[in-house]
């Protein structure tokens, strides 16, 4: 009498080196053409059209923002206690004015922002808030 039961062959998958559910590379695989040169994998045809497409690159790709590029500056409103107040054409001049943080005078702009709950939220003693909001002209005195 053989027992056959503790001698059971299990193998484990073949790892490909891709998800055949999502049909994605996994981590690890390295590719067919890895090393090689196009001749080695890849026909003159198929080259010269590969090849088209780098001009394509160099007219549309991104030569950075410009002088325009990046997010639109709102102007800044600070607010004293005794009723003065003076305008910035953005945060970053406010903040110098409070020698504090860009980041905090725009923190105060938004808490401020909100109509009705608290516009009193204060940077260094002074109020500020944005230029759009015509909640800073009920603070003057």
């Amino acid at each position: 009498m053989t027992n056959y039961n503790y001698g059971e062959l299990r193998l484990s998958p073949v790892w490909k080196g891709r998800d055949f559910k999502t049909g994605r590379f996994l981590k690890g695989h390295t590719p067919a053409n890895k090393g090689k040169k196009w001749n080695d994998f890849m026909g003159k045809r198929a080259q010269k059209r590969s090849a088209k497409g780098w001009k394509n690159l160099e007219l549309y790709r991104c030569k950075g923002g410009g002088a325009n590029s990046g997010r639109p500056k709102k102007a800044v409103i600070a607010v004293m206690d005794n009723g003065e107040w003076k305008i910035f054409s953005y945060s970053v001049p406010a903040a110098e004015f409070v020698n504090g943080s860009r980041f905090n005078v725009v923190r105060c702009c938004r808490q401020n922002a909100c109509h009705g709950i608290n516009t009193d939220h204060r940077y260094k003693g002074i109020r500020f808030y944005f230029d759009t909001d015509d909640n800073w002209i009920t603070k003057l005195q």
